[in-house]
């Protein structure tokens, strides 16, 4: 057990070694104790929230994130300079890098959270693993070393086994192996995330439990010796290994499992002698529980606890930092309520979730008694490439579970992100369904509940009705003045048809005119109606036949981009050239037997596989894409032969860049 003493401090002035959400959420709870808040950034993040939101800001010198957000040297003389008396890492990044620690520590300043020798010894997931054995905690049983010593524990474990970065957290580096010849190239993919991530390119792997629950303790624990938990968060609702939806206190589990749980929690924190805030996570199967890990720092999910809990945990961060001890003992901490926090990513639902980057041309937040959205936006701005998809967290809290669920549905319907793809469509149909609803939650939840398509509507209109509707209602051609009807409606007064294109696709949409205001379509032979209730700058109500449905838009460049129930839609006139299509006639894409593989994304080129010369069949890996911490693969569509690659390993990328250049015939 390690001694950790720390003398009692002040802070006056804090460094957050960090970006985004979570800096923008440290700051509050600074700025609310009245300390100096202090934000580095690289030049992407020149714009950003957490940049504006600190009293002094500094610029990382660099491009790459081991440049940047990751340079330990750099932040340490950054601090020094500023005159810093403490260095808040926040999560991710250098939060759980224990030579980070050390070198703040080393350097005179006061590193928020535990010490480098808790860190190291729970930041190396085999050591922890090793630990909590020995502490007679359950483990799930697994096998380190090189890929050769991989291969046979995977042999010797059975498979299916899941590859884990040994320095990770938050579901990066972690990858499912089915068979042998999977494994060498999952660990080669681990280990350039885990590298990329943390730092730390050493992966091990564990037996792959199938249908687990993930359960989490929250824990405070001063330098006094006194450790306490603020109960437990359910972390089921998992894609990637990457949790989408938490929620607190975790249902159905009963009163023996959770002190099973805190207990084990507990003994493991007193064990290390740590000193901070932190999370011990464990994977449950039925009334058994395993140890997974422990993450000595912050959690993203750490809001759900501090609503149910009605305890600042950055605050808490703060006070054990100096050495004071906890005010409170573990008795004097209840639970109030039910919390349930949805992640908001930048990401395409209807694409396999592929990372959607970009500018957010219109940004509205819902508002509300119980909801808390920590976001690192506080309007229009621009989700890089650089880094992770997430863009905010939606937060509820309420006296019951289900109020709570049924109030988060509601404001996420009402969050309004245009300019990118989100999730909030897919967010929204996991809280819906009978899974979530009851409480059967386990990993496997994302499995079962499908992420295509739009949410179910009570009347027989068809979504793209209604997105043709909505255009022609709010179409900067209408004329709210005018003094003559077909004014009112613009060029579509003339028309039988609304020839439109949604999302890339034709329609041809017939409908009647009534009013400006009202339209009509056939629907199966029964007429169903459109009446414009309210039509504001950016939203619109639509009165369809009883069922009223709230439509966001933006016009832009000759085309309207709506969110209606949280999915987003393009919709443009067919005959409008805009930049899309304009781009796809000079492109030409296929001529003459060749094909042009373009970037569906902006990214950065991790792996090449392809040569010139190589002859494919569909389905090879042409090269590998990076894009906000995720890797892609880019697959040829065809047998072919490569007569062109115009990218090479470390490329940055943008949309539609061409990469490699295929042909029937070898030239």
């Amino acid at each position: 057990m390690e001694k950790n003493v720390r003398k009692m401090k002040q802070i006056n002035k804090v460094l957050v070694a960090n970006r985004g959400e979570i800096a923008v959420r440290i700051f509050e709870t600074l700025h609310q104790m009245g300390i100096t808040t202090v934000a580095i950034y690289s030049a992407n993040d020149a714009n950003a929230l957490h940049v504006r939101q600190a009293d002094e800001r500094y610029l990382l010198q660099g491009k790459s994130l081991a440049e940047t957000y990751l340079d330990m040297g750099q932040i340490i003389r950054l601090a020094q300079a500023c005159e810093a008396d403490a260095i808040h890492p926040g999560y991710g990044f250098l939060a759980e890098n224990a030579d980070f620690a050390q070198a703040v520590d080393d350097a005179g300043i006061i590193f928020i959270g535990p010490s480098a020798g808790a860190i190291r010894s729970m930041g190396n997931k085999t050591l922890a693993r090793e630990i909590a054995a020995d502490l007679g905690i359950p483990v799930i049983e697994g096998a380190t070393g090189d890929a050769a010593m991989l291969l046979k524990g995977a042999r010797r474990i059975g498979y299916p086994v899941i590859v884990k970065a040994t320095g990770g957290g938050g579901g990066k580096g972690m990858k499912i192996v089915h068979k042998d010849d999977e494994l060498e190239e999952v660990i080669e993919s681990a280990t350039r995330e885990a590298q990329a991530y943390f730092g730390n390119p050493e992966v091990y792997i564990e037996k792959y439990l199938p249908s687990p629950r993930h359960i989490e303790v929250q824990l405070l624990a001063d330098c006094k010796g006194q450790v306490v938990s603020l109960f437990e968060r359910e972390c089921s609702v998992q894609r990637r290994h990457q949790k989408i939806i938490e929620e607190a206190p975790a249902p159905n589990l009963g009163v023996s499992l959770r002190k099973n749980l805190t207990e084990s929690a507990r003994i493991l924190a007193k064990h290390i002698g740590y000193c901070s805030a932190g999370t011990v996570e464990f994977l449950v199967q039925g009334k058994q529980f395993y140890f997974l890990e422990m993450n000595t720092r912050i959690q993203v999910e750490h809001p759900v606890t501090e609503m149910v809990t009605g305890i600042d945990i950055v605050k808490e961060q703060m006070h054990i930092a100096t050495g004071k001890p906890l005010p409170f003992s573990q008795g004097d901490i209840q639970l109030n309520g039910h919390a349930i926090e949805a992640r908001v990513y930048a990401e395409d639902p209807a694409n396999e979730f592929a990372p959607s980057p970009g500018k957010v041309l219109l940004h509205q937040i819902p508002k509300g008694k119980g909801l808390r959205i920590d976001s690192s936006l506080d309007g229009s701005g621009e989700i890089s490439a650089m880094f992770d998809p997430m863009v905010s967290k939606v937060i509820f809290h309420s006296s019951r579970r289900e109020t709570a669920r049924k109030m988060i549905i509601h404001h996420l319907k009402d969050y309004v992100l245009l300019g990118i793809k989100t999730n909030i469509s897919y967010l929204i149909k996991l809280l819906n369904s009978s899974q979530f609803t009851n409480g059967k939650i386990d990993t496997t939840i994302v499995t079962r509940v499908a992420h295509t398509g739009s949410a179910k509507t009570k009347t027989c209109h068809h979504t793209k009705d209604l997105l043709s509707l909505a255009f022609l209602f709010a179409n900067p051609g209408r004329k709210e003045n005018a003094n003559v009807t077909w004014r009112q409606l613009g060029f579509w007064r003339l028309l039988p048809a609304a020839n439109l294109k949604v999302n890339g696709q034709e329609v041809n949409t017939r409908f009647q005119y009534h009013t400006p205001d009202h339209l009509s379509i056939d629907c199966n032979g029964e007429q169903i109606n459109y009446r414009l209730l309210e039509r504001g700058e950016n939203h619109m109500r639509i009165d369809v036949d009883g069922s009223i449905q709230t439509m966001y838009y933006l016009p832009v460049n000759g085309e309207v981009i709506f969110q209606h129930e949280g999915v987003t839609s393009t919709v443009s006139p067919v005959r409008y050239l805009g930049k899309d299509t304009l781009r796809e006639l000079n492109e030409n894409p296929v001529l003459e037997g060749e094909t042009i593989v373009t970037s569906p994304m902006h990214g950065t080129i991790v792996k090449v596989v392809a040569k010139k010369g190589d002859h494919i069949n569909k389905g090879d890996t042409l090269l590998i894409l990076e894009s906000m911490k995720m890797e892609n693969k880019i697959i040829s569509s065809a047998k072919a032969y490569v007569t062109r690659v115009d990218v090479k390993e470390g490329d940055m990328v943008a949309d539609n860049t061409p990469l490699v250049y295929l042909s029937n015939k070898l030239t």
